[in-house]
């Protein structure tokens, strides 16, 4: 069984006015437990609007979002729980802190769940050392932390509440490639600590391509692809007549192959070019 489904999902903002707009389309899918996927399409593809649906934060319609095979609007007063269970990281996360404390915005979330308050202090403790939060500054106000440290706490935030799916909406947007990195990282951690399923938003195809194990391509609304990595962005051709573009180590090789040098073109990440340029070195088609 998935661990989550989406079944003829449709949305239309401002419904039954003069300002309607369709922003998604008969969307159906399936991700299964512990995979990480990547969301990628142009701005205004329904990117956002359908991962709002996943944890009920914009209202699905009845039998259209499954989690654990269950419909997550099956009983309404289960929608709050839902939300515990999906945890949904919006882009720049750091501007949602509140609290005067570090240690009481991670706790947030946990004291909603009405835990203990030794099971709250538990969670605070692990999911600060799982983003690299040092625990001296759990008592600092987050307002004096950098901007990296900033979006650790509210990640952290949501990962004391032990979500089971958790999304991030574009995690690396204003970061250096060091934050990146650490994100990225943070973000494989909680995964192969919980095998929770993750699904991120990037328009970045450099982290898609080195991160996610299935991508999805939106446009317009709808599902344009959905399969793993390396065949969505074998895809070139409809990639770029979406609109998309295509990792820039993808783009060396392709204009390599286009000056008549025999190496492979499905290239992905600076690992997979050091491997091709090693065979076409050694004599041999990268392709074969």
């Amino acid at each position: 069984m998935s661990h989550i489904k989406v079944d003829g999902l449709s949305y239309t903002y401002s419904n039954d006015t003069a300002f309607a707009k369709a922003a998604l389309n008969n969307v159906s899918f399936e991700i299964n437990k512990g995979e990480i996927v990547g969301i990628i399409g142009h701005t205004g593809s329904g990117k956002s609007t359908l991962v709002q649906h996943l944890n009920g934060l914009i209202k699905p319609q009845p039998n259209k979002v499954f989690l654990n095979g269950a419909d997550i609007v099956g009983d309404p007063k289960n929608l709050k729980a839902i939300r515990f269970k999906v945890g949904l990281v919006f882009q720049y996360p750091e501007y949602q802190l509140f609290e005067e404390t570090v240690y009481k915005d991670i706790a947030f979330g946990p004291k909603n769940m009405k835990l203990s308050d030794e099971e709250i202090k538990l969670r605070v403790y692990e999911s600060a050392k799982l983003v690299g939060i040092d625990e001296e500054l759990l008592y600092k106000s987050p307002f004096d932390l950098s901007g990296g440290q900033k979006r650790r706490v509210a990640i952290a935030g949501v990962i004391a509440m032990a979500p089971e799916v958790i999304i991030f909406d574009e995690p690396t947007a204003g970061l250096d490639p060091v934050g990146r990195e650490t994100i990225f990282k943070m973000i494989y951690d909680y995964r192969n600590l919980t095998n929770a399923t993750v699904i991120i938003i990037s328009h970045s195809m450099e982290d898609m391509a080195l991160y996610a194990e299935r991508v999805m391509v939106l446009n317009k609304g709808e599902i344009a692809m959905f399969d793993k990595t390396e065949k969505v962005f074998a895809n070139v051709g409809l990639l770029k007549e979406i609109g998309l573009n295509v990792p820039q180590i993808t783009e060396v090789f392709l204009k390599l192959r286009e000056c008549g040098i025999n190496i492979s073109s499905e290239v992905f990440t600076v690992k997979q070019a050091v491997e091709a340029i090693k065979a076409y070195m050694n004599g041999g088609d990268a392709n074969d």
